[in-house]
Formats: structure tokens, sequence, C-alpha cells
């Protein structure tokens, strides 16, 4: 079966996004654009005393201006904004050609509102001198994704979606995961009372059973426990493999037709693997706490969209 891997590529570009801040993020955009675009793009970089004239890059008559938040959080919107501002203003007086500015971003989870504010007030002066302002988000990167070669692809996002290698290795990965958090679950399990949200929208968007809300609700209490586990084993390396890895796993399910309650009973049935020296409940209470904690994230199965201050989307990648 050919597996399409549209999902798993797009899911390591949101992860590669919230990873990436600051210079970091300015250099991936470069990356992108570059491939894409080749010599059409150029990227900006200050020079000793001289400045970028207010663009970290420039295709054609386009203007773009990079902001990498770190984990994908705006934490000073105030800041952010005046930024915003006084970047647009300075490249309007350095390139009198420019036709179209975007302010690139990793906020993969949505924009804050004092940014579309500022947004929207900047567009309201760049109108007046006949200059498109708008966001280049989440979208536009999916854009320039589609373009890439399965070769660039890899390159820019560090991890090969069909190294096989790679894949069979991680249910050790897996079972490592299993094991360190029956540890650290036996002694609590019966005490712990950290709650955790379950996300209403998107059990009823992907079609859960009552069943599985059930467990859903009880055991999402125990994912702090979960991802402490998977930083601690593996550090940023291992934590965006095994993610992917279920991602995979879940697209391909998906891709044979399966219920939502089948492919969770599938996904149970590999997390708990047929391991005869550990506890089999205390295995199988593990695998249901890793599984809570990627439905939860979003790993596995469909995330409802919001429409309310979505970024305003230009497609440059054609």
């Amino acid at each position: 079966m050919e597996v399409d891997k549209g999902g798993y590529w797009e899911f390591l570009l949101g992860a590669k996004l919230r990873m990436t801040h600051g210079d970091g993020f300015q250099a991936l955009f470069n990356d992108f654009m570059l491939r894409v675009h080749g010599d059409g793009f150029t990227p900006v970089k200050p020079h000793g005393s001289q400045g970028d004239g207010g663009m970290d890059g420039a295709l054609g008559n386009d203007v773009f201006q990079c902001y990498g938040a770190e984990n994908g959080h705006v934490i000073n919107a105030a800041r952010v904004c005046k930024k915003m501002t006084a970047d647009f203003n300075r490249a309007c007086e350095t390139t009198p050609s420019m036709e179209r500015w975007f302010f690139a971003h990793n906020l993969v989870d949505g924009v804050s509102r004092p940014l579309v504010d500022s947004l929207e007030q900047i567009k309201t002066r760049a109108a007046k001198i006949n200059v498109e302002a708008g966001f280049f988000g989440l979208h536009s990167f999916r854009q320039l994704l589609k373009k890439m070669t399965e070769e660039d692809r890899a390159a820019v996002l560090g991890v090969r979606a069909q190294d096989d290698l790679m894949l069979a290795r991680l249910p050790a990965a897996v079972n490592n995961l299993i094991s360190a958090l029956m540890e650290e679950i036996k002694p609590i399990m019966e005490t712990y009372t950290s709650r955790s949200r379950v996300p209403r929208d998107k059990l009823t968007l992907n079609n859960i059973s009552r069943h599985w809300t059930y467990q859903f609700e009880y055991f999402l209490m125990f994912s702090p426990i979960s991802r402490a586990v998977m930083r601690r084993l593996g550090g940023e390396k291992q934590s965006l493999l095994l993610p992917s890895f279920f991602r995979l796993r879940y697209e391909e399910l998906k891709h044979e037709g399966m219920t939502s309650s089948q492919i969770l009973n599938t996904m149970k049935a590999l997390l708990a693997g047929n391991v005869r020296n550990l506890d089999d409940d205390l295995r199988e209470f593990a695998a249901m706490t890793i599984l809570a904690d990627l439905f939860e994230s979003c790993v596995i199965f469909e995330e409802t969209r919001q429409e309310a201050n979505q970024d305003e989307i230009y497609d440059l990648a054609d």
C-alpha cells in the first residue's frame, strides 16, 4: 500500500516551526524560499554597521520581515507590534519599489489579537502608497512544502519520512517509553489528581465513541507525567521522532478506511505490545496514558480549525 505522506510532512512542519525561533527561524524561512524560488529570492543580513533596511528577504518586489517566537507563542505582544510597525516603516523608506510586504512568523496555533490589529493599521497605511501587506504563516509554509522535492523536505525538516531503518528502531523506543512511564505511574496511580480538559470539539469532529471519551477523560490526568518522561528519555530529537512515528501509523490506518474506534484499538495494541515480563495491567495503563496524550496534543486524529484570528493568506509558492 502506498501511504500518503502529506499529513506526515505537515506534522513535521508544525513541530519544526514551534521548535525554531529568533535567527534560527529566519534561517529556516530562507531555506524554504531558496529551495522553492532559487536565486529569485534574496536573503538579507546586516553587514557591519549597515542594517537590513527593514527587510529579511526579497522576492522581486515582495519584501519579507521575519519573527520567530520562542515555542510559537508571543510573550510581549506590545514589543512585537512596535517592531512590526517599525520594520514596515523602514521598508517603505528604503525600498520605493516595494509592492507587497509580509510579516513571516512561526505562530502555528494562531496569531494574537494585538498583532492582527497592528497589521490592519499597517494595511491602511500601505494602501495609501499602493502596497499590499499581510502575514506569511503556516498556510504559506505548507504551500512551499508542496513545491519541494522529497530530498529538499528531508533536508529542511531534518527527518526522512521513508527511512525504514529509523522507523524499524522506533518500536524499541516506544517500549522504553512505556517501561519508564510504568515506573513513574505505579506509585501514584491511585492518588494522582491532576486534570486535563478533553477537547470536546475534537471528539465530535472525529466521531469518538462514548467508551473512548470516558477513557480519555480519565487517562489525560497523567499526560504531564507522560510528556516529562518523553523529554527525559530522548531529548528534543526523540520528542519529535516518536510523535512522527505515531502520526504516520495513524495516517496508514486512516488510509485503510478504519473507523475511529478501530484506529484507537490498533494504536493501543501497538503501544501495549506483547511483553510478558512486565505487569500486563500496568503496561496497559501506561499505554492508555500515552494514547490519550497523543489524542489531546493532536498527534493522532484531526484538529478542529478555528476560523477566528487566522492569518491573512498570500500564496507565494507559485
